[in-house]
C-alpha cells in the first residue's frame, strides 16, 4: 500500500513538473484559440494542425461525425476549404476552467460558421492538455443549434 501511494505522489509530481509554466492558462487557451480562429479565416491547415494534440477527437456539429486525430482533423479542413463558398468557422470561449494541478482544462463556448449556402451556430466543449510547445486541444465536440439556409451569408444563425 505504502509503495501504491509513493508511486501517485511521484506520478502526480511529474505531472506538476511536466505542466509548461505559466502566469495565466486560461490566457493561453484563450491566445491559442485565438490562434485556430486566424488559421481558420487564413486557411492556415498547417496553422490548424500545430493547434492540435495527439490523441485528437472531434466531434461535428450536425452530423455528429467523428473525427478520430488531429492530421484528419487538418485533412477535414483542407477539404472544408476546397469547398466553394466555404466561409469558415469562428469559436468564441465563454469559459475556460484549470484543472489543480493544470494536467488538463476545459473550454465551453459557442461558435457559428458556414458557407454560401446557410449559416450554422451551436456551442461546443473543448479539452486542452499542456505540452512542452504550449496548450493543445485533445478533443473537441460541437453542438448545432441553430442553422439558416441560404440569404444574407452575414446573418445570424437562428
Amino acid at each position: 500500500m505504502k509503495a501504491a501511494l509513493a508511486l501517485a505522489g511521484i506520478w502526480g509530481l511529474a505531472m506538476v513538473l511536466a505542466v509548461p509554466a505559466a502566469a495565466d492558462p486560461a490566457a493561453d487557451i484563450r491566445a491559442a484559440r485565438a490562434a485556430y480562429n486566424a488559421a481558420i479565416a487564413s486557411r492556415d491547415v498547417v496553422g490548424i494542425r500545430a493547434v492540435l494534440g495527439e490523441p485528437y477527437i472531434g466531434i461535428a456539429g450536425s452530423g455528429g461525425e467523428r473525427i478520430e486525430t488531429a492530421d484528419a482533423m487538418a485533412e477535414y479542413f483542407a477539404r472544408a476549404f476546397r469547398t466553394p463558398g466555404f466561409l469558415g468557422f469562428v469559436r468564441t470561449p465563454d469559459v475556460v476552467t484549470i484543472a489543480d494541478p493544470p494536467a488538463r482544462a476545459m473550454e465551453r463556448g459557442h461558435w457559428s460558421g458556414g458557407s454560401l449556402g446557410g449559416r450554422l451556430r451551436g456551442e461546443y466543449l473543448a479539452v486542452w492538455v499542456p505540452t512542452p510547445q504550449g496548450w493543445r486541444l485533445r478533443s473537441e465536440t460541437f453542438v448545432t443549434l441553430g442553422v439558416t439556409l441560404g440569404g444574407d451569408p452575414a446573418a445570424p444563425a437562428r
